[in-house]
């Protein structure tokens, strides 16, 4: 903070010390301060970051939720949840597939706000009716509905967090929505997870009970966000209706596009990084609920115990999120891939030396595992961001979402049977081979065609890499910072 004349005793040590306080406020704005596209508001930022939480907690709570229907609501026999978990998994990703698309073109053509309202509410149905299925089949149906939802709002999640910040900030927004994605994950772990347990505790319910009060708070939580979402988020698109791209154009978009070396880059890292949040939430759990059981706890007991080694990790991310949003605005964005890969490769290769995610001595694997992640995740959306037109934006980032599915839709279904036939670890040691095939991709990306480099020198603007100045870095008017 910048020291108060007024309460300052002015003199040499006095003066030196206002400047060094100065300089330390200075160097925090220019750091750490959002800059907003033209138009956006405070309200639609935070507004955003409420929906980002949300969107969260119900996306990692579906995966890891369902451990608990699986084993207290349908009776499935443990040997069989991991294939069963997959193909449910499958059968949700493969909807989400045919959907991303035409939902990322309506993103462009009708705005990013009725797509999102559109997808948390059907996302709150798949879980209203979640706990009420007699049969996996029935708990199909649910997911599939869940699936329609989650199309429509992450897509148009994803497209705001490009749409709201300057360029210059793109990679900090990202990575404060990432703390906001945190929270969302921690209360999935700290509150929603342990609602069973509370209310067997403290108003005996039985499992079934709680798990369907589990659920319904979640899908209130939908319907919330969804008016949120209606009176906070922006209108329209960051393109006037009649500069919009055309429906056909829009659908091909991410195909042709695609051809941009940096944006497959990005397309290829979606296809790890969108598949880690459920590959995490689905194995972890369910290994968690098996290693529980052999010591003689409950899956409730169980989940509430990993819940506490999932907030851990989490809550490290979310410290790290400012400094990596910082890192990224700071560096080529490809060259900010390159590190995210080194980290996630390293994480989940090591996930081979786990013994349990409920013995606490592991917790510097998922430090590692979870720091990963995050990182990728925040470098391929703030590089797709960079490369993507904006009036094809949303479709481009659909497309990335497509690719993200198409990643779970692999590693979750063929994860479920690795975990069935080799062990717990085994759909974490496949997804780091595929990392490391990709860092070495992406390290020849950065060799030959790295693309624009973001970085502020003084009053400077962003790098190509030739050293041109792209555009001003200083806050132009109409933009705002926060």
């Amino acid at each position: 903070m910048i020291a108060n004349p007024q309460t300052e005793k002015i003199g040499p040590n006095g003066l030196v010390n206002r400047i060094r306080r100065s300089k330390q406020y200075i160097w925090l704005r220019d750091n750490f301060a959002l800059e907003l596209a033209p138009g956006i508001t405070w309200l639609n930022v935070n507004t955003k970051f409420f929906c980002a939480f949300v969107g969260v907690t119900v996306l990692a709570g579906a995966s890891i939720l369902q451990n608990y229907l699986l084993t207290e609501h349908l009776g499935i026999p443990r040997g069989e949840q991991g294939t069963i978990a997959g193909d449910i998994s499958m059968w949700t990703e493969l909807t989400a597939i045919l959907l991303f698309v035409p939902f990322g073109v309506l993103t462009d053509r009708i705005g990013r706000r009725p797509v999102y309202i559109i997808g948390i509410l059907f996302i709150g149905l798949g879980y209203g009716l979640a706990p009420f299925a007699t049969d996996w089949i029935e708990l199909l149906g649910a997911r599939l509905i869940f699936a329609v939802g989650m199309a429509a709002a992450a897509g148009a999640i994803a497209t705001l967090s490009n749409d709201y910040p300057a360029e210059n900030s793109r990679g900090k927004l990202i990575a404060y929505t990432s703390m906001f994605n945190i929270f969302g994950t921690i209360f999935v772990a700290a509150v929603i997870m342990r609602i069973p347990l509370f209310m067997d505790e403290n108003y005996g319910f039985d499992p079934v009970e709680g798990g369907k009060a589990m659920y319904l708070v979640a899908a209130c939580l939908c319907i919330v966000a969804a008016v949120a979402a209606r009176f906070g988020l922006a209108p329209g698109t960051p393109v006037k209706k009649r500069d919009r791209a055309g429906a056909v154009t829009l659908f091909i978009s991410g195909l042709k596009h695609g051809r941009n070396p940096r944006i497959a880059l990005a397309y290829a890292s979606a296809f790890a990084a969108r598949s880690d949040l459920v590959i995490k939430g689905m194995f972890l759990a369910l290994w968690a609920i098996h290693d529980g059981g052999e010591r003689g706890l409950s899956p409730a007991a169980s989940m509430a115990q990993y819940g506490i080694m999932l907030a851990i990790m989490q809550g490290v991310s979310m410290a790290v999120a400012p400094g990596a949003g910082w890192f990224i605005d700071r560096v080529n964005r490809v060259t900010a891939t390159v590190i995210a890969l080194i980290f996630a490769s390293v994480g989940y290769l090591s996930m081979g030396f786990v013994t349990s995610p409920l013995d606490f001595e592991m917790l510097p694997f998922f430090i590692v595992i979870a720091l990963g992640s995050s990182f990728m995740l925040k470098a391929s959306l703030t590089l797709i961001g960079q490369e993507a037109p904006v009036k094809e934006r949303g479709s481009i980032i659909a497309a990335s979402s497509m690719w993200g599915a198409i990643g779970i839709l692999i590693f979750t279904a063929g994860g479920g049977r690795l975990y069935d036939a080799i062990g717990p670890s085994a759909p974490f040691v496949a997804a780091g081979v595929y990392q490391v095939f990709l860092l070495g991709c992406a390290i020849w990306i950065r060799i030959v065609a790295p693309g624009q480099s973001i970085i502020r020198r003084g009053g400077e603007g962003p790098q190509t890499s030739g050293g041109q100045s792209a555009s001003p870095l200083a806050t132009q008017p109409g933009k705002q910072s926060i």
